[in-house]
């Protein structure tokens, strides 16, 4: 993610940045996703957790609106600077988070089986298709955007599958997950050959088929290598402990990591002026790091209070304290109503 932002290109490596970063983030939020479902249906009643995923994904969508149109007014020039495109506040607005809301919004729509989730990630590019040939005027903003809702939507659902997929019991063996994950990738690589040769760019063509497909099965492929030599074989890495916690801030860590760059990417590169653009893209990566470290580091002794994650969590418990007293008093009501 951060590597994707910074505008001393490192080549194909900063290429690939770009190119994975999006999908990845919503690939990895549809797999969380139905983490808090599993974790839901097993710790609390059935009947709240449509509501509080509503509310979630409301507060997901709508929180970063707020970041988003205070730089839209006063410093869009500035943000522009930064990230290399003009910046402007659309009405409809489609950002990475704002898909992730709508896919926790959308998500209980969807039964919750292998099946079905396949099926609503290619009704994701289906819908996409049929919007855009017969009705681009009035839905046309379903599809425009930063990462327009379809078919990026296909990513938050896709890691819906690759969760299914992790709860398998035909793929906790080893060499079974190896050879699935390896074939997967051959086979979308192969797709791709024949049917996205000709696609323009590769970062427009993230929204095309044979390219969301080669994506989930690079995540799929080294999500299983993670999962084979971390979960099951124990390979401990201790220095990467402190990056594994920024985690815990990730949502936040997006938007620090942009004010970051802001402040930190003109200085660098004056100082380093005859400096070739690898080292100095190579030297503002470790600077954020180190900085999104520091920050949690402190920020965890206050329980992350006023990040994203904070606000999210806090937002989500109250909306789900006032649907609940509403409920019961309209049970209570109800209950009165037949006593009389």
């Amino acid at each position: 993610m951060i590597e994707a932002h910074i505008s001393q290109h490192l080549g194909w490596i900063s290429n690939w940045a770009l190119i994975m970063a999006g999908p990845f983030f919503l690939i990895i939020s549809g797999f969380s996703y139905d983490l808090f479902l599993s974790s839901r249906m097993k710790n609390s009643s059935k009947k709240y957790i449509f509501p509080e995923s509503f509310f979630r994904g409301f507060l997901i969508y709508i929180i970063p609106l707020i970041p988003y149109i205070i730089v839209g007014l006063f410093f869009s020039s500035l943000f522009s600077s930064v990230i290399g495109n003009i910046y402007k506040i659309d009405l409809f607005h489609w950002g990475i988070f704002q898909v992730i809301g709508a896919g926790y919004i959308l998500g209980l729509l969807v039964p919750n089986n292998f099946k079905s989730k396949i099926l609503a990630t290619i009704a994701a590019f289906i819908i996409t298709y049929i919007i855009s040939n017969y009705f681009h005027e009035p839905l046309g903003f379903l599809i425009t955007g930063i990462f327009p809702l379809f078919p990026w939507i296909g990513y938050f659902l896709y890691g819906r599958i690759a969760y299914e997929l992790y709860q398998s019991k035909q793929l906790k063996d080893d060499k079974t997950l190896m050879i699935f994950s390896a074939i997967f990738l051959i086979i979308s690589l192969l797709i791709y050959a024949i049917f996205g040769a000709n696609l323009s760019s590769l970062a427009s063509a993230r929204a095309q088929f044979p390219m969301f497909l080669f994506l989930c099965s690079l995540h799929y492929f080294i999500f299983s290598v993670l999962v084979i030599y971390i979960d099951h074989k124990n390979f401990h890495f201790s220095s990467l402990d402190k990056l594994e916690n920024i985690g815990k801030i990730c949502f936040t860590a997006y938007y620090i990591h942009f004010l970051s760059l802001y402040l930190i990417q003109k200085p660098v590169s004056m100082f380093l002026n005859n400096v070739p653009p690898a080292i100095s893209n190579l030297i503002i990566l470790s600077i954020i790091i180190i900085i999104l470290i520091q920050i949690e580091k402190i920020w965890k002794n206050y329980n992350y209070k006023f990040g994203f994650e904070w606000l999210l969590r806090k937002g989500t418990e109250e909306l789900l304290y006032l649907y609940k007293s509403i409920l019961m008093e309209n049970i209570d009501l109800v209950t009165e109503g037949e006593n009389h």
